[in-house]
């Protein structure tokens, strides 16, 4: 299983998700791989001392020869293994311009390990720029945490509708594992519009 951490907006949480995921998949057992895609590198500085990180995901990305497991790093949880970020991955978009696979490079890097890290959760950054694109052609679900407000909700639009894309060519198999309302606000406006959006998300969200 191959999970996305994906919301286009910041602070709903998605980082947060990630690790919590991840850990919790390590500590019933599954060797798990945490993908940190986010140049922000909160998942990366979650587990690891930044400063003595040598190769990360911009490494594995950008050079055929390193991969993701030239550059995953043991973490102190018990089979859990972390693809760091670094800054430098912000980069990564403008080197890949014109690239026919600039889409499929995460892809074709988690092929070769699928055996070995039987979870992968991946911690994609809040854009729906190249990195986004490259989790949710990789991933096998997709999990979507999300803060119960109107203006949080209405923001999911555009992330729904690059989902569709992805869905229609490059992985029609990419499926929904659900929402999560990871900040639930005590204004009821707030958990009203939230009960009314779940059943309505295209895909049979959850």
């Amino acid at each position: 299983m191959i999970v996305a951490i994906a919301n286009q907006k910041g602070g709903v949480g998605k980082t947060t998700t990630a690790i919590n995921l991840a850990a919790a998949l390590a500590m019933r057992g599954r060797k798990t791989l945490l993908v940190d895609l986010d140049p922000q590198a909160n998942s990366t500085m979650s587990y690891l001392d930044l400063p003595k990180v040598e190769k990360t995901m911009f490494d594995a990305l950008m050079d055929d020869h390193v991969g993701l497991k030239g550059i995953a790093v043991p973490s102190v949880v018990e089979n859990l293994w972390i693809a760091p970020a670094r800054i430098a991955l912000a980069k990564l978009e403008a080197k890949l311009v014109g690239e026919l696979d600039a889409h499929f490079r995460l892809r074709d890097r988690i092929d070769p390990i699928r055996r070995e890290f039987p979870a992968i959760v991946i911690d994609c950054p809040p854009t729906l720029g190249l990195l986004t694109v490259n989790g949710l052609v990789a991933a096998t679900h997709l999990l979507i945490p999300i803060q119960s407000s109107y203006f949080a909700l209405e923001g999911t639009d555009d992330l729904l509708e690059t989902v569709e894309k992805i869905r229609a060519r490059p992985n029609p198999a990419l499926d929904f594992l659900g929402v999560v309302i990871t900040i639930q606000g005590g204004c009821g406006t707030g958990q009203r519009s939230g009960t009314r959006a779940r059943p309505a998300a295209p895909g049979g969200l959850r």
